[in-house]
């Protein structure tokens, strides 16, 4: 059917001649908006949410109008104690971008990607409605040693190679938590012969020679709320490792608890490698503070519990038997 001029004049000024304004709104604001103030920004409320740590981020520019790109970022942590160096992690780039559909309806989706020091990647999305939370990551070959912050919780050097996958979704109503975490670590090695490790009733510390574990698989079921490690181990010449527990997930994360109990077998090479090592051991053995930790067949095993927001504390647990 053939148009009039007057219906083509109406189209016009009723819809093109609005439409052809918001596009050239929206392109005039895409191509001006401050996106270097957006990055000091973002630079000073983290450095003012984490008092003492210094984030930097060579560049950040728009990405296919939703979307934001990142290059160049690191953040580094001031030490907790006088003997920490600072700990940093660093990403080569990294890309975020919003659901516009679901930010229309309420909800806050977020897809994310990034390419860390070292090489290693880790993409996924994140989605926040009014009562859930629903995170979705995929990690490969990601580089232990080049996250400096893991050597706070570790309290030793710490290598091996990251990857698996992480799809879980936190319900406002506990019941309706749920979802799985497989995770490995290929080549896990601890200490590196110069960090010291500190023991109980050992006021120096102990250097820890490096310690191979072997590859660590890890795997947690989500179910009502608790995760249960279905697998938590690794096995080498010099360790044998494994881990039973659970993990309670709530909204907000920070309220989330963990019981976990860890058993270190150290074998007999390990022990005897050499001179240091087999002094290092006799000072354990003599240690009252570490008989609690000491299971009857010479292992050592500790209990890991409290919530995210504060600190989880570790306990002797030699004599308690391992959860199923």
């Amino acid at each position: 059917m053939k148009l009039s001029e007057r219906t083509w004049m109406i189209l016009r000024r009723v819809v093109l001649y609005p439409l052809y304004f918001l596009f050239c709104s929206i392109l005039f604001a895409y191509c001006t908006f401050p996106y270097d103030r957006v990055r000091d920004r973002i630079e000073s409320e983290v450095e003012r949410a984490m008092p003492g740590s210094d984030l930097e981020i060579v560049s950040l520019a728009p990405s296919w109008v939703t979307g934001v790109s990142l290059q160049g970022v690191s953040l580094t942590l001031p030490p907790e104690t006088p003997d920490e160096r600072p700990s940093a992690v660093s990403l080569t780039e990294a890309h975020a971008r919003i659901g516009l559909f679901a930010w229309l309806s309420g909800t806050i989706a977020v897809s994310f990607s990034a390419e860390l020091g070292g090489g290693g990647t880790l993409e996924g999305s994140f989605e926040e409605g009014e009562s859930s939370t629903h995170v979705v990551a995929h990690l490969e070959r990601i580089a232990l040693e080049r996250i400096g912050p893991l050597r706070r919780y570790v309290m030793l050097p710490i290598t091996g190679t990251l990857g698996g996958d992480v799809d879980v979704t936190i319900a406002q109503e506990v019941e309706q938590t749920q979802g799985n975490i497989t995770l490995s670590i290929a080549g896990l090695a601890l200490g590196d012969g110069r960090a010291r490790l500190q023991i109980p009733g050992l006021r120096s510390g102990i250097t820890v020679e490096r310690l191979t574990a072997g590859d660590l698989d890890l795997r947690i079921q989500v179910e009502r709320g608790v995760g249960r490690i279905q697998q938590l181990a690794s096995s080498s010449e010099d360790l044998e490792l494994r881990g039973a527990g659970t993990v309670r997930l709530l909204r907000p994360l920070r309220m989330s608890n963990l019981d976990l109990m860890l058993r270190f077998d150290v074998k007999a090479p390990y022990r005897q490698r050499n001179d240091r090592t087999q002094a290092i051991f006799s000072m354990v053995e003599m240690a009252p503070e570490v008989r609690a930790f000491r299971s009857a067949d010479g292992a050592f095993q500790v209990r890991l519990a409290g919530s995210f927001g504060s600190n989880v504390r570790a306990m002797g647990a030699g004599n308690a038997p391992m959860p199923d």
